[in-house]
């Protein structure tokens, strides 16, 4: 048998010398992994251990919607099976984030259905181009439960505090029992927000709001026992979510009553020159978004792989190749306005000019979020509804009275109003100076690439403000900041890091980029948004380009932009022994990764 370590040759019993080796032809030995060591006392001395050996890495993310999701499949994917922890905290007694919370009527997405899913993990059988909320919810729950994600998740867990300890390189988190109250502590290495900035809802500030003697209930947490048959409905708002809910109102209540505080823009379909290669031969209204898939289509889709994917390519890169419309008196800018004013002009027909005149916005298309959806304007103008273009004074128990000094009454009070936007996290994050990122933040969010906060170390944001949550798909945008935060964490675990965290003077550099680009872009024209804070005029925090220009951006983290702490007192320390990952394997490959017959890239393990 050949020695298994050490440097002098050894004679076999027929008197040849032979060299010893550690390499017995079997892969892959099993490895134990121990949590990094506190730095020791005394003089430096050299790791025994090979080259990058992976420390234990215990990982904290909160939320398990698409974000947690993906983290745990990447994870798996990414780093050394063994040597990390994840717990996904889900303060829901079920995971799927937004599509698990919304279950208001016609919720939908506005995102073509065969691109809002993982890309590396298509679904043929979508019934719609443009996929309802339970459907979607379908998918997520599938793909948790064939990757087996569930096994990661701490569900009606609210993650309420974490607090770094700068010390041990760790962050102290507490976690309240939504069925309980109760609060328990945890610990992580590396905290992982997996929120999303449209996560929690809230009640509009209206005077009287309480008041109200009716049923009342808010888009994102809608009460399926009240019975809407026949009823006067108030709703309040006219953004994304409501141009979903009236039209489905409109058909079953005695009169909706819309409440517009301002104009928005109702486009026609996105992507939808991807969708012509299905609908070859058939009978389609050029004006309607949505598309029902046929039983002949899915077929296609799960026996063509190859089309399945040009048909995904195609919507993805229409979508992308739009980045233009987005340019303030750009050609392409112009041509959206014309064709979307016609298309409104089209869908609400003759007359109703004074609705025309103050649902048409001024400012260009995309200062604020286009909401793109089929039956809004259609409904507005149906005998039983009646669109509310002044403002609200207050609300009483019978109803609304509006600044004109009518009192609009109803049964039913919904309000679509949306989500605060939570640009800062809903639960209380703390740096080491004992600073709370609100109390740190005091100028408006101040985030890396949408992921790294300066003085936050070891703490990332899935798209947070300043990623791209106005133009594109997002779910490329969640995998791979995702893909980002993951090395970031192998980086921590293999070399030894206790904290890192980015420059302020990146980040710096960053908005000025942002601050000058966004002078000709739409976003700065005179409309309210949440991209600017839900201010009029404000910074943008919006990416500078389009959304694959920014996967291209977060692809490598650029390491010359953060501020790194190491465990030991010499930053090579995991360098260790001198072996590689191969020797302590007795991997003949790995041992000669850098031998090969033609020119290709490799690496050594």
């Amino acid at each position: 048998m050949h020695q298994a370590n050490g440097l002098n040759g050894v004679s076999s019993s027929g008197g040849q010398s032979v060299m010893p080796s550690v390499v017995n032809g079997i892969n892959g030995v099993a490895q134990s992994y121990e949590y990094p060591e506190m730095v020791e006392d005394g003089p430096y001395r050299v790791l025994d251990q090979y080259h990058s050996r992976p420390r234990r890495l215990r990982v904290a993310c909160v939320g398990a919607g698409a974000s947690g999701l993906c983290l745990a499949y990447k994870m798996e994917k990414m780093l050394e099976a063994g040597s990390w922890e994840l717990t996904l905290f889900e303060k829901n007694k079920e995971f799927g984030g937004t599509w698990y919370e919304n279950t208001y009527p016609g919720v939908a997405c506005d995102i073509p259905s065969h691109n809002y899913t993982f890309t590396w993990d298509p679904n043929p059988d979508w019934s719609h181009f443009f996929a309802y909320g339970p459907e979607i919810q379908k998918y997520f729950v599938g793909f948790a439960k064939r990757h087996g994600s569930e096994k990661y998740m701490k569900l009606n867990s609210k993650v309420v505090e974490c607090r770094w300890n700068e010390e041990k390189g760790i962050w102290a988190i507490t976690i309240e029992d939504q069925n309980t109250k109760e609060t328990w502590n945890d610990w992580a290495h590396v905290l992982v927000n997996g929120t999303g900035i449209l996560n929690n809802w809230e009640w509009p500030s209206i005077e009287g709001l309480h008041d109200f003697a009716g049923p009342k209930m808010h888009s994102a947490s809608w009460d399926h026992q009240i019975d809407l048959n026949d009823k006067v409905i108030g709703v309040i708002g006219n953004g994304s979510t409501s141009v979903q809910i009236v039209p489905q109102l409109q058909k079953v209540a005695k009169q909706v009553q819309a409440y517009m505080r301002s104009p928005t823009w109702i486009s026609p379909p996105f992507g939808s020159a991807a969708l012509t290669s299905v609908q070859k031969g058939q009978d389609v209204d050029p004006g309607m978004r949505q598309y029902e898939f046929t039983a002949a289509d899915k077929q296609r889709f799960r026996e063509d792989k190859e089309f399945h994917l040009q048909f995904r390519k195609g919507i993805e890169a229409e979508i992308n190749g739009l980045f233009g419309m987005y340019r303030q008196g750009s050609d392409l800018s112009k041509q959206f306005r014309q064709v979307i004013t016609d298309e409104m002009n089209r869908r609400m027909g003759p007359g109703h000019q004074e609705l025309k005149d103050f649902i048409i916005p001024t400012w260009s298309p995309g200062c604020r979020r286009i909401s793109p959806g089929d039956g809004y304007l259609e409904a507005l103008v149906q005998p039983n509804v009646e669109p509310v273009m002044v403002g609200i004074k207050r609300v009483v128990p019978s109803g609304i009275e509006t600044t004109d000094g009518v009192l609009h009454k109803m049964d039913v009070l919904v309000c679509a109003t949306g989500f605060k936007v939570a640009f800062q996290p809903a639960f209380r994050v703390i740096n080491a100076a004992g600073k709370t990122i609100s109390e740190d933040w005091v100028n408006g969010p101040n985030l890396y690439l949408g992921v790294s906060a300066p003085r936050f170390p070891n703490y990332y944001t899935i798209v947070g403000p300043g990623a791209t949550w106005s133009n594109g798909t997002l779910l490329p945008s969640i995998e791979t900041t995702i893909e980002y935060s993951v090395k970031m964490m192998k980086k921590i675990q293999t070399e030894g890091i206790k904290a890192i965290e980015v420059q302020q003077e990146a980040l710096d550099d960053i908005y000025a980029h942002f601050d000058e680009f966004h002078k000709s872009t739409v976003w700065q024209e005179e409309c309210r948004s949440w991209f600017k804070d839900g201010k009029v005029k404000n910074r943008i925090y919006l990416w500078p380009g389009s959304t694959i220009h920014f996967l291209k951006t977060i692809k490598e983290p650029r390491m010359e932009d953060y501020n790194i702490r190491w465990r030991s007192r010499n930053r090579f320390a995991f360098l260790g022994n001198g072996d590689v990952r191969a020797t302590a394997e007795r991997d003949v490959e790995g041992l000669s990764r850098y031998m090969r017959s033609e020119d290709h890239e490799w690496t050594v393990d």
